[in-house]
């Protein structure tokens, strides 16, 4: 073989080996290809390159195989422009009127329930205070009690004519406690254990007042239940409306407080002390007298 012809073979080999390379390069590419699609992964020219083992340069090295992962490329991004536009049909507008019905009854039924926290905060503050009023009174005792001791060991002789204070206190208690089951003796009700809890943990004042509240409805014929209207009077310290007066100021405030409530300046009544007092938006217990003055009934009607 001469020069020219062993030259011409190399050359030849080297072409073979170069497509061989080239095919094999191709076939891996397109393996690659075909890989990431099953798995629904992105393709470019990086992927490509680090599955097909081959660098990003090679494959923009041959036209085709730079022109066949463009095209795969630019299906993807606009299969994704298509999932991301958004597709509401008609079920779902149902469901979201649905929800939009129920958020709005929900934030009524928040408003309605916030409007009952407002009027209790106004009962627990009176609760709060009179059990301040218990201990600094127990306190008193205690201290009373304890000079009336160190008098009696001072001066033994007066020792027999002190009465203890408890003494009294229980005493005047019991006193009251026979009255109240007296009177309840004269309706004919039967004390059970939420009654009897009721009358023990309230000031006598306060169930003497419900028992005229329960006596004036039984003249009115407005009771059914006896016990069940006692207890709901000893729970609200009801006070019964013995003269004209007394219900003529109720029925005022009852109609200053319906007008005041829709117009946004009061959301709940109490009583601090035998004083009526409304709830500004403020969150302030105001005098009702005070109120009314500031803002007249009249002007309220307007």
């Amino acid at each position: 073989m001469n020069k020219d012809n062993l030259k011409q073979y190399r050359i030849d080999n080297l072409k073979q080996a170069q497509a061989t390379r080239k095919q094999d390069s191709l076939n891996r590419v397109n393996e690659a290809i075909s890989q990431l699609q099953k798995r629904h992964e992105k393709i470019n020219f990086r992927t490509i390159a680090s599955v097909a083992n081959v660098s990003v340069s090679y494959l923009y090295k041959y036209p085709e195989i730079k022109q066949r992962i463009a095209e795969i490329r630019n299906e993807q991004s606009s299969m994704v422009r298509q999932q991301l536009k958004p597709t509401v049909s008609t079920s779902q507008v149902k469901v979201q009127a649905r929800l939009k019905e129920r958020i709005k009854g929900l934030e009524n039924e928040n408003k309605e329930l916030r409007r009952k926290n407002e009027a209790l905060a106004g009962q627990v503050y009176r609760v709060h205070q009179l059990n301040e009023l218990i201990e600094r009174q127990q306190s008193t005792i205690e201290d009373l009690e304890s000079r009336l001791e160190q008098c009696s060991l001072n001066n033994p002789k007066l020792s027999s004519k002190i009465t203890p204070i408890t003494q009294k206190r229980t005493k005047k208690l019991l006193e009251s406690r026979s009255q109240i089951d007296s009177e309840l003796k004269t309706l004919n009700i039967r004390i059970n254990s939420t009654l009897s809890k009721l009358i023990d943990n309230n000031p006598e004042e306060v169930v003497l007042n419900a028992i005229s509240s329960l006596k004036e409805g039984l003249s009115n014929k407005t009771v059914r239940n006896k016990t069940g209207f006692l207890v709901k009077a000893i729970e609200n310290q009801w006070i019964a409306n013995d003269n004209f007066e007394d219900k003529v100021e109720q029925n005022i405030f009852n109609e200053w407080f319906l007008l005041a409530n829709s117009k946004g300046l009061v959301s709940a009544s109490t009583n601090f002390d035998g004083v009526l007092h409304v709830l500004t938006p403020d969150d302030e217990w105001v005098p009702f007298e005070k109120m009314i003055s500031k803002y007249p009934l009249e002007t309220l009607k307007n």
